[in-house]
């Protein structure tokens, strides 16, 4: 996996953490580990792993391959609907 995947998931979990309410604690709590670890591993201070992406599928309710589809998606072509 390049460095930009990479980068394109971990900008991608963010920003479906914000979409689903989820909040760092919620997640770090989930995960197993500290706020401050999670926030590290979302900013690239800490390698992700795939253990990690598989429980994220998990707290989205989603299996990981359909957690993959949606996060290697190129941010701009995310839309939301303004209502």
């Amino acid at each position: 996996m390049r460095v930009d995947d990479v980068e394109l998931i971990r900008a991608n979990l963010r920003g479906e953490m914000a979409r689903r309410g989820k909040s760092k604690a919620d997640v770090a709590n989930a995960l197993g580990c500290s706020p401050q670890y999670l926030g590290r591993k979302l900013n690239g201070d800490a390698m992700l792993t795939v253990t990690d992406l598989d429980r994220f599928a998990k707290i989205f309710n989603l299996n990981f391959y359909q957690l993959m589809m949606l996060l290697l998606q190129p941010i701009d072509s995310i839309k939301q609907v303004n209502k």
